[in-house]
């Protein structure tokens, strides 16, 4: 069954408020991109999210900082995950290309910020969000921290993206887009399970494990879109990632519930790879037109 909280007295389900952020966020989303009318803002997301992830790694699976309730799936550190997607991977980026796409300055910043602290007191007050070292002037600070640097981020992707540049985005809008389709394939369709004894819940030790095999893999596959790695090097790529997978297979790291599953997993890491190809195009283009504007 699940959770609720009170709200004035009248019970509703613990998702209503993390539903809630889904609408403001999707809302803040298309502001956003009305108001830039700029491609890049795809891979830019993208690119605040695996950052967002980054953060979310240490504090919420490593050291165990707070947890989430929003009662969607029976287990609990899955949903304790679905609940840091919504809050922290979906919220919070899109907060920050708002104010990016915006130009809003320091008071606006800081505004929003506090309104984020409101609202992590709020999910304490109303059960459904819980700090263990935590503290909510850790999230005030931090995001005044991320919204600065997504301005100066986005000023760099629209006028200056060198492959440096261009490698930071892809590599982090890499792990956001691996982590949360894979976390919902597994959490949804339980249909591969990477399971070691890092921690006492098992499902801890498959999200911290499958993150940190995410921000490995970034790396390659970054390297091979921003240097445009010939045909074969990709496919050495892919092929190299299908050994990987079927080498912790054997080593009864990777659970699957057929072996099926592992041609499933090869052609969705073909397919990201050609995902990152073309965010890479995003910003290479969106980038020259906008020098291009700037020159007229």
């Amino acid at each position: 069954m699940k959770h609720v909280s009170a709200i004035g007295g009248v019970y509703i389900p613990n998702y209503i408020p993390y539903l809630l952020l889904v609408i403001i966020s999707f809302v803040l989303l298309i502001l956003s991109w009305r108001k830039a009318n700029h491609k890049a803002l795809v891979p830019y997301f993208f690119c605040t999210v695996g950052i967002v992830y980054f953060f979310e790694y240490v504090t919420l699976i490593l050291f165990k900082g707070y947890v989430y309730f929003p009662g969607v799936f029976d287990n609990s550190y899955f949903d304790n995950v679905l609940g840091a997607n919504v809050s922290n991977g979906l919220i919070v980026p899109s907060a920050a290309i708002f104010i990016a796409a915006f130009e809003l300055g320091f008071w606006w910043i800081a505004l929003i910020a506090a309104v984020f602290m409101g609202i992590e007191e709020l999910f304490l007050h109303l059960g459904i969000y819980r700090h263990f070292w935590y503290k909510t002037i850790y999230t005030g600070l931090s995001l005044l921290v991320l919204f600065h640097m997504g301005k100066w981020i986005w000023r760099i992707i629209r006028f200056r993206t060198g492959r440096f540049i261009r490698f930071n985005v892809l590599y982090y809008g890499n792990i956001s887009v691996q982590g949360t389709f894979m976390f919902y394939l597994v959490a949804i369709f339980h249909l591969f399970f990477f399971r070691v004894n890092w921690f006492d819940d098992p499902s801890r030790g498959h999200i911290a494990f499958i993150t940190l095999y995410f921000f490995v893999d970034s790396i390659f596959y970054s390297l091979a879109v921003i240097l445009r790695a010939h045909w074969l090097w990709n496919v050495l790529l892919i092929g190299g990632l299908a050994c990987i997978n079927f080498l912790l297979l054997k080593l009864s790291v990777l659970e699957i519930s057929s072996y099926w599953v592992l041609g499933l997993l090869t052609l969705l890491q073909t397919g990201e790879l050609f995902l990152l190809m073309y965010m890479r195009k995003l910003l290479v283009n969106e980038n020259l037109y906008e020098n291009s504007k700037n020159l007229v």
